[in-house]
């Protein structure tokens, strides 16, 4: 009649086991007992949003940009402003002297209003006389007119000076100065480009996979690459549905205005968190309690009736220190986040909750 036991290891860690073996009076054999001390987490339920990490880089807004061009083919005097600066209205912009095409077809229009004047004056003085008609007339000062509205339009274009002078006509920032001094251009060909300062635009670049689940419209948080402490509230305002050759990724645009660009400048890299999908009613688990087994099947080892039970489980969303996942689990069960790498499925375990 006798009964003993020997301890054969006890740790104190978590995920430690303790094993023991015992005979009954009888002299039966040895039972072997394990013990797994662990620690545990509640799943948690509630409803989750979705948040993406994206980054991206500022530019003036195209809606707001002004181009600087001319109507008529030239050559540049002076260029006095750089891309970047800022520029006040009125301050001068370029020196253009007419190409000699331009300046002729201008003198030619000067004539031909002079040439008409004398030609009504001169019918006019006729019909006093009797020696013209009132049809004559009319047909000199419709040439007339018609000439003169020619000589308004040159002199609209910036004819007729030997150098233009263009000047701001906003307080703005030099977005670009594709040309420079000297530099002989065609009508039509950019000289320089005015933005808004206040009027910006940021292209980010979201993965081809999540485009479907933003919208114009969500919610998003914008802030320098660099400095997180500093975040505007904004909206998405266009997906686009192509990807950027450059990045790889779909762009996604979003509009600052007024004091949303007081931290924001041309150029500059930012990153960005978009709101994303909502999952209502969402299951949580801390993420060291996911594991994966065969063929990466995810699972998870809740306990019930102090038994370790395996339960299979599908990711929903990970994030950064949690999982949401679907499956035969349950709000308010208890899943093993320390020591669940040691557990099998019916062992014995001794918990202590977690934070």
């Amino acid at each position: 009649m006798k009964y003993w036991r020997i301890i054969l290891a006890t740790l104190t860690l978590f995920g430690s086991a303790t094993v023991g073996f015992s005979e009954d009076m009888s002299g039966a054999a040895l039972t072997k007992v394990i013990s797994h001390q662990v620690q545990t987490a509640s799943i948690q339920e509630q409803d989750v949003d979705e948040t993406l990490h994206v980054y991206g880089k500022v530019s003036f807004d195209d809606a707001w940009l002004q181009n600087i061009s001319l109507a008529y083919s030239g050559q540049i005097i002076r260029l006095p402003v750089l891309a970047g600066e800022p520029v006040n209205k009125g301050q001068l912009l370029a020196e253009i002297a007419a190409d000699p095409a331009a300046a002729a077809a201008y003198q030619q229009a000067l004539s031909a209003v002079r040439f008409s004047q004398s030609e009504v004056r001169r019918i006019s003085s006729l019909m006093r006389d009797q020696l013209a008609t009132k049809s004559q007339l009319a047909a000199a000062e419709k040439s007339l007119a018609d000439s003169q509205s020619q000589l308004q339009q040159l002199k609209q274009q910036g004819l007729g000076k030997s150098i233009r002078e263009i000047r701001a006509t906003f307080d703005a920032v030099v977005a670009t100065v594709p040309t420079q001094a000297g530099q002989r251009v065609i009508a039509g060909t950019t000289l320089l480009q005015l933005g808004h300062p206040d009027r910006l635009k940021i292209l980010l670049g979201v993965e081809a996979e999540d485009v479907r689940w933003i919208a114009p419209g969500n919610a998003i948080d914008i802030y320098p690459a660099m400095n997180s402490n500093i975040r505007v509230r904004a909206s998405v305002d266009k997906i686009l549905h192509a990807i950027n050759p450059q990045t790889r990724l779909a762009d996604m645009l979003v509009r600052l205005s007024g004091v949303q660009t007081q931290n924001f400048l041309p150029g500059m890299t930012v990153s960005a968190d978009v709101s994303a999908r909502m999952f209502p009613n969402a299951l949580i688990i801390p993420r060291q309690a996911l594991m994966y087994g065969e063929n990466n099947a995810a699972y998870v080892m809740t306990v019930v009736d102090g038994k370790a039970k395996r339960v299979s489980v599908q990711v929903v969303l990970e994030k950064e220190k949690e999982v949401l996942v679907k499956g035969d689990v349950k709000a308010g069960y208890q899943v093993v986040t320390v020591g669940v790498a040691e557990l099998t499925d019916g062992d014995s375990v001794v918990m202590e909750h977690g934070q």
